[in-house]
């Protein structure tokens, strides 16, 4: 319901009727969610302390939440535009949009996974992993609304996941530093967390709501193989999209938006003062080199800021969003 001025309780059902209602239900065969998950993997130290893990991973999401339009517009006519006129609440009052909650829903998962883990050897430790994957869903239940573009085909949705990342490196690792003496020069160790990870998946819809009924969900047709240009005033190339009076052919996230890199670095000083008291002096860099990471371009054909990046990966002064430098301090006894 959509009305703009006030509302009294002696007048509300009679501002409701010409404004339109949009009910909501839930699927009388509605089920609860459930996940099936397996894996095989292969363990073996190569050398000493160092041990290599090769495995695959998989999975499967069944009877996931879901929302359908059940008043979708077919051929621009609602299939219930009024209520009955013998209807004891409202009766012959517009309808707009009814909102169903389904279970309908299913996703599936899989993934290459490959580790190495060094044990302390020589001051060194570290564990290093990387992840190829793809995840595929129907809406990845990425807002409480309705996110498909046509409810009279819920698998025409089927793509990425919206937190699809396919190439994913992490790496983590101390060294304590070998040298000898006095308190100054002895206890020091470097530490480094990295991370690089392909970009996520962006999906293209135009601001039309008369064909579905709902704004920002339909999708255009695409003329042209999509190029992606690189640049934050041009993530992709926007000409070869073209708004569409009906369905449209382009398929949900086929576009990836900019990767994440970020590498964080400490400086260690441990000093111990006789044989139970102890000092630890850490000087913390996030992201260390200053990389930025942008957020996701714009997704809606024809705004100003379709196909530009408007803003970073994470709200300023979340990690992974600019350089941050803290010093800790920490006695133990």
């Amino acid at each position: 319901l959509t009305f703009s001025g006030p509302i009294r309780l002696n007048n509300a059902i009679n501002v409701a009727g010409p404004a339109g209602l949009a009910p909501q239900s839930i699927d009388h065969e509605f089920n609860n969610a459930y996940l099936q998950s397996w894996n095989v993997n292969v363990q073996r130290e190569v050398i000493h302390n160092l041990a290599l893990m090769v495995g695959y991973f998989g999975s499967k999401g069944t009877h996931l939440i879901i929302r359908r339009n059940l008043n979708q517009p077919f051929n621009g006519v609602r299939p219930f535009p009024t209520l009955s006129q013998t209807s004891p609440i409202l009766p012959g009052a517009n309808l707009g949009n009814i909102t169903q909650v389904e279970s309908t829903g299913v996703s599936s998962y899989n993934a290459l996974w490959l580790t190495a883990t060094q044990r302390l050897t020589r001051g060194l430790q570290f564990n290093a992993s990387y992840t190829w994957s793809k995840s595929l869903d129907y809406n990845s239940f990425s807002s409480g609304g309705i996110v498909g573009q046509d409810s009279y085909n819920l698998r025409g949705d089927r793509g990425l996941s919206d937190f699809d990342a396919r190439h994913r490196f992490v790496f983590s690792g101390v060294y304590d530093l070998k040298f000898h003496g006095n308190e100054f020069v002895q206890g020091w160790q470097f530490a480094t967390i990295i991370q690089l990870q392909s970009g996520s998946p962006v999906n293209i819809v135009t601001s039309n709501s008369t064909v579905n009924g709902i704004a920002n969900t339909l999708r255009p047709d695409v003329k042209e193989p999509i190029a992606i240009i690189g640049n934050v005033d041009r993530w992709f190339d926007t000409s070869v999209f073209v708004p569409v009076s009906q369905i449209g052919t382009l398929g949900r996230n086929v576009v990836v938006g900019p990767d994440f890199k970020n590498v964080d670095f400490s400086v260690i000083k441990n000093i111990t003062f006789g044989e139970n008291l102890h000092l630890q002096l850490r000087a913390e860099f996030f992201d260390i080199f200053n990389h930025a990471n942008f957020g996701p371009p714009g997704n809606v054909v024809g705004t100003p800021t379709f196909g530009q990046i408007t803003s970073t990966r994470f709200s300023t002064g979340e990690s992974g969003s600019s350089r941050q430098i803290q010093f800790a301090a920490k006695i133990s006894f």
